[in-house]
Parts: C-alpha cells; sequence; structure tokens
C-alpha cells in the first residue's frame, strides 16, 4: 500500500453550540487532562465525555463509546448503579467513563466552585428520595436519585447556610453531591416543560404558593407534568405534594407570608 504525505490545514473556531443535548466543556478547559476511571471514580464537577459499559481495560482503549451528551457530573450511588446527572440511574457501577476532571475546568464556571460558595449562589444537591406511599410517580420500596436547586444565603468562615426550595419527604439528609446550578440547562428546563425545578407557582383563582420539585414527560400521553410541593400556612403546618400537567401551573414571586424553604448547614468544600 503506497504511503500518502499527510496535509495540514488550519482550522478557525468561529461559534460554539449552545445546546445543552450537545454542549462542549467550558472555553479554556485543558483538554490535555482528559482520562478514562471507574464510574464510580467521578466527581462532583468532573466533566463527562462519554462511557463505555464494560470494566476498565488500558489495553482497549479504542473501543470507548461516547453514548451519552457531555456533562458536568453531579453522580450519586444506588443499588449498583451510579446517576452520573444525580437523577437518571442508568449507569452500572462496573463501567468507565471518559472525563475530564474538575481541576481542568476554568475556576468561577458553574462546574468549579472549589474555592467556596458565596451569598447568592444557586446550587443543587442530588440525594436519594425513599418513598413513603404510592402514588402517581412512585413505588414504596423503588428509592431512586432526585435533584433539588436552593440558594445560598450566607458564608460565614468555613461553612455556608442552603435555602433548599421546596421539601422531599423521606429523602436521605445526607447529600451525595452539590453543586452551583447550571443556568443553561435551567433555561433549557422552562423552554421544554414551561418551569424549571425550584420555580414557584401557583394556580388559577389561588393565593397559595407552591415548588416546582420535579418534571417529567407522562409515560402514555407525553404531556410535561409536575410534582409541586405546597408548604403550610402561617395558621396551619399541614402540607402537600400533587401530580400534574405543567399547563395547570403559571409562575409566581413567592409571598412573604410563610417559608417555602428550608435552611440548612453545610461544610465548606475542599478541591
Amino acid at each position: 500500500m503506497a504511503v500518502i504525505d499527510a496535509a495540514f490545514y488550519p482550522l478557525i473556531v468561529t461559534n460554539r453550540p449552545t445546546d445543552s443535548l450537545y454542549r462542549q466543556p467550558p472555553a479554556g478547559t485543558d483538554m490535555g487532562g482528559v482520562r478514562l476511571c471507574p464510574i464510580a471514580d467521578v466527581r462532583p464537577g468532573d466533566w463527562v465525555l462519554g462511557e463505555f459499559e464494560r470494566p476498565l481495560n488500558p489495553n482497549r482503549l479504542d473501543t470507548l463509546m461516547q453514548s451519552v451528551a457531555c456533562f458536568p457530573a453531579l453522580p450519586a450511588a444506588l443499588n449498583g448503579y451510579i446517576a452520573l446527572d444525580g437523577q437518571s440511574d442508568v449507569w452500572h457501577d462496573e463501567e468507565t467513563v471518559l472525563i475530564i476532571p474538575r481541576e481542568y475546568i476554568p475556576g468561577d464556571t458553574y462546574a468549579d466552585r472549589s474555592g467556596g460558595y458565596r451569598p447568592g449562589d444557586r446550587v443543587e444537591r442530588t440525594f436519594i428520595y425513599d418513598p413513603m406511599h404510592d402514588d402517581a410517580r412512585d413505588k414504596v420500596g423503588q428509592a431512586r436519585p432526585v435533584i433539588q436547586r436552593g440558594t445560598v444565603t450566607s458564608v460565614e468562615g468555613d461553612a455556608f447556610t442552603v435555602a433548599w426550595s421546596g421539601r422531599w419527604v423521606n429523602g436521605r439528609s445526607e447529600e451525595a453531591a452539590m453543586r452551583l446550578a447550571d443556568p443553561v440547562a435551567i433555561a433549557r428546563e422552562r423552554a421544554v416543560y414551561g418551569f424549571a425545578v425550584g420555580d414557584t407557582v401557583t394556580t388559577e383563582g389561588s393565593h397559595a404558593t407552591g415548588v416546582v420539585l420535579e418534571l417529567w414527560f407522562h409515560h402514555w400521553a407525553g404531556v410535561p407534568m409536575a410534582r409541586v410541593y405546597w408548604p403550610g400556612s402561617p395558621w396551619s403546618n399541614y402540607c402537600s405534594y400533587d401530580f400534574a400537567p405543567t399547563s395547570r401551573y403559571s409562575h409566581k414571586v413567592p409571598e412573604n407570608t410563610y417559608d417555602v424553604t428550608s435552611r440548612m448547614d453545610y461544610p465548606m468544600p475542599t478541591a
């Protein structure tokens, strides 16, 4: 076979895709940090580039499959699976993953807050929700990872306070992971569902304020649905939840009549 000389051509990047399904790591990321590692070693903020459905084998790196979209990790482990995105338990814990470690992501991006959080930061955590009752979304005994968003309200020394939007009953209190919320992901949720997790809502003719805890599409109708938390009022501590099409709700700025958040103190993260 004849040898053909390689020809090189200059490439000028004029635009970067913004669609969150086909996104790239933040501009300025050191791509030389790309590495293959066991999926159990992925940390919050590491950027996932692809995954491979078998244990790590350095002699077979040529077979790595790019089977997931590029995104920053928010891992949560459950029953032999790891939800790399914080809520989809579809990755087996024996798989391998191609990542860019968070140390190689430029500082001051939402994927990197290793230097500490700041008041006003919009954050999200993942934890394990273990249903206490069978309902329109869950079954008792079928725990699953979920995400919750909140806002950092204060930072004092080596600790900070977060006001979480809404409340999950019987969610495990210890977070598996926490990071800055991605404004692009929030905007996309609103574009797809009309709302984002953590938005405050109301219904026609009501003065009550609820918090969107979860969004999904109905399994056969394809209608966008929401799980909404309704906190107690000043004269009642009773709270409730409902599951309804998002078309039933409208956005609402919460009134200062009762608290729709729960505050918790945490130690500052370390790199």
